[in-house]
């Protein structure tokens, strides 16, 4: 199960939307906020396994419309989040204070940590074409075991980073750029998103001039 956990960890390491999530709720309200997206994102996560491992992703492998609608509507929440957070700051709602630079509830830490991860299809198809090259026949009958592993690898990655950006000396150093940071967040949620959409549009071009779509 070693290589399990290693390969959790190295995905975690890969920077993508949901990090980028988890380091800003982190830097502009504290650890506690940055935990909490964390867990939403491990339950989000934990059913993309769980229906992986039963196989149930192989509908939606099938589904190209069922695909595309959750795979749009993840990216449409990423461009939210981008739009929300450049508009915030373009109309100065920002207070001086370094916690009133971005204010949530710690719902809304967890249902953004939960949606990003949640509305992105490929995670559960990932699993599914990725879990049988490093798990043998009978760890395959035991997903239990296989899903407390992975996250336990992938999740690793996930405490020491929070753990670290959440410290009060960097997070001192960094609220003096809050604002920039803010709109490079946001930045990054758009291009997250619009690449999305610009996969998707490319993907109905090619289908439509007779190749055959795939969903990888």
């Amino acid at each position: 199960m070693l290589d399990i956990i290693l390969l959790g960890f190295a995905l975690a390491a890969t920077p993508g939307p949901d990090f980028m999530l988890m380091t800003r709720n982190t830097l502009s309200q504290g650890k506690k906020f940055g935990f909490i997206t964390l867990f939403g994102n491990r339950c989000s996560l934990l059913i993309h396994i769980s229906f992986a491992l039963l196989g149930l992703s192989i509908i939606l492998q099938n589904s190209v419309i069922l695909f595309t609608a959750i795979r749009l509507l993840g990216a449409c929440y990423l461009i939210y989040l981008g739009i929300k957070k450049i508009v915030h700051l373009i109309r100065g709602q920002k207070s001086t204070h370094e916690n009133a630079a971005f204010t949530i509830t710690k719902m809304q830490a967890f249902r953004m940590g939960f949606l990003s991860n949640f509305l992105n299809p490929k995670v559960s198809l990932f699993f599914l074409s990725i879990f049988p090259q490093f798990a043998s026949t009978d760890q395959l009958h035991n997903p239990f075991l296989i899903i407390i592993c992975f996250l336990l690898g992938n999740s690793a990655w996930y405490v020491g980073t929070l753990l670290l950006v959440g410290m009060k000396r960097i997070r001192k150093i960094v609220v003096k750029f809050q604002s920039y940071l803010d709109v490079m967040f946001g930045f990054v949620f758009l291009i997250y998103g619009g690449k999305i959409v610009w996969d998707e549009v490319l993907l109905k071009l090619t289908f439509s001039e007779g190749t055959s779509p795939h969903l990888y």
